[in-house]
């Protein structure tokens, strides 16, 4: 079955001008999700002082975004190969659009958290439709290679550049002004979308109501506890919601071996070089999520202000951005695995030079560290997704597309939860040993509640400030050196498991 779908692949017309500048409306879409990412942190303080939310509103409009994203991708993904990929794009972004703008004009809190729940569903539609409609556009493997490589970049072009976005909008307008900024570029997607094939699967069954219930219910309830463990620490009701996502998960799952017209079929995990993909997008995730929002805010500690963090964090995703153009020229001249295994070694150097050099406050060091990371994760992170979309035929291509999302959002999730933790847990018992004698027990208690309010507290009294650097500084030193660990451990399970498979579909 591999040799004859490569043959069917490699006899395919290739991609002509009309394909390549249906890139546009696909890149704009990631750019547009990429910025809205990282743009609602720095506008966080100003939605506060406006709307007056409680503490637990705050935090609901923070993740409930990204909450109802990673619970909807499986059900998107499924949607898209039924009723087309490119009508499920125009109307994910249409709405996200819409939803953009109620955000912007909210005048109360439950508005801009209903909002932004409306903005996390949409952004599930558009986030598979667009990988997926690659694998229509592209059917020569070396040319879907450079377009997934392009999309990928804008995606890391949006991250990078959110933060500087952010902070000149809100110098110049307020905050509603970072959701509008998303209403231009779904005016310039629609109008390049009639540059997209459509794709549908004519043959696809109905979809099976109760198990986008049970998936959604599953992922969503799992995401929440891991938040909540992330934000309130490790109580029993989140490990029991945790207990009753698993068995959600497992009704789910026994459905899907039950049922005629399955939401995700089972045996596409027969397909190791998919299996093992996601397993590895699940840990890379893991490993760079949590590192990359603690490393933001050690350039604050050691003195940047946040506009300058943010322009400073532009240098690493330069060569990430750089190393995911390059990815498809590594992989003509060796395997993907090979080409992962490589540009991981790479990422491990810069965790480990990070974990040697953090403590100085050098900037060029960390700058260095921090670009090998970048350069040798944008490549893995690509080259990965390749392969889980290659990996399979073209009519499931949008579930391939959404279980990659998933792997990436769980991945991400469990980043904030466990290697957040870890850094907080040994920021704090750092700083129990060192805070300064005379110092008040208020003061004291603030400092241990975050990194970000021990700066706060800690302004105007040096030797505080010192101590809280100092602790700060011996945490992310610590989690350089588990993120470290965590490549080495990545190398040898993509070489173990991947080394000999074939990319091409059913192996």
């Amino acid at each position: 079955m591999t040799n004859e779908y490569a043959q069917v692949v490699n006899d395919m017309p290739k991609a002509t001008w009309r394909e390549w500048l249906g890139l546009v409306p696909l890149t704009l879409a990631l750019f547009m999700l990429a910025t809205d990412m990282t743009i609602l942190f720095l506008a966080m303080p100003s939605i506060a002082a406006d709307l007056a939310p409680s503490a637990t509103q705050m935090l609901w409009i923070i993740h409930v975004g990204e909450l109802l994203a990673v619970g909807f991708f499986l059900t998107m993904g499924r949607l898209g190969d039924r009723i087309g990929r490119k009508r499920l794009l125009i109307i994910g972004v249409t709405v996200y659009g819409l939803a953009s703008i109620v955000a912007a004009f909210s005048t109360e809190s439950w508005m801009l958290i209903a909002s932004r729940a409306l903005l996390g569903v949409a952004s599930a539609t558009v986030m598979p439709s667009t990988m997926s409609l690659l694998r229509n556009m592209f059917f020569d493997q070396k040319q879907f290679s450079v377009a997934i490589a392009i999309i990928m970049s804008s995606y890391s072009a949006g991250m990078a550049l959110g933060p500087p976005i952010g902070g000149i909008l809100l110098d110049h307008f307020w905050w509603g002004a970072v959701f509008l900024v998303n209403v231009p570029a779904v005016l310039v997607l629609l109008v390049t979308a009639p540059l997209l094939p459509e794709y549908s699967d004519k043959n696809s069954p109905r979809m099976d109501l109760v198990s986008v219930l049970l998936s959604s219910l599953a992922l969503i309830t799992f995401i929440y506890a891991l938040q909540e463990m992330a934000s309130h620490g490790l109580k029993i009701l989140y490990f029991g919601l945790i207990g009753l996502s698993i068995a959600i998960g497992y009704l789910f799952i026994n459905r899907q071996m039950r049922t005629k017209d399955p939401l995700l079929d089972l045996s596409m995990f027969k397909i190791p070089v998919l299996t093992y993909s996601l397993i590895a997008r699940v840990f890379l995730s893991l490993l760079i999520v949590g590192e990359s929002m603690l490393f933001a805010q050690h350039l604050q500690v050691i003195g940047l202000s946040p506009t300058e963090a943010g322009l400073l964090l532009i240098i690493p995703a330069i060569f990430s951005i750089a190393g995911t153009l390059v990815s498809p020229v590594l992989t003509r001249w060796m395997r993907p695995t090979y080409a992962m295994v490589s540009n991981l070694l790479i990422a491990g150097i810069g965790a480990f030079l990070l974990a040697l050099t953090v403590h100085t406050a050098d900037i060029v060091l960390l700058m260095i560290g921090a670009s090998l990371m970048g350069i040798g994760v944008g490549p893995t992170i690509t080259i990965a997704s390749d392969q889980i979309i290659s990996s399979v035929p073209q009519e499931r291509a949008g579930t391939a597309s959404a279980l990659s999302d998933v792997s990436s959002g769980l991945g991400s999730v469990l980043s904030v939860s466990i290697i957040g933790s870890v850094g907080m847990l040994i920021y704090r018992w750092n700083l129990t040993d060192v805070i300064p004698t005379g110092v008040q027990p208020e003061i004291a208690s603030s400092a241990m509640e975050s990194v970000g309010t021990a700066l706060a507290v800690s302004d105007g009294l040096p030797e505080m400030l010192q101590a809280v650097r100092f602790s700060s500084t011996g945490a992310l030193q610590s989690v350089y050196g588990l993120v470290t660990i965590g490549f080495l451990a990545l190398v040898i399970f993509v070489l173990w498991k991947l080394r000999l498979r074939n990319p091409s579909v059913g192996n």
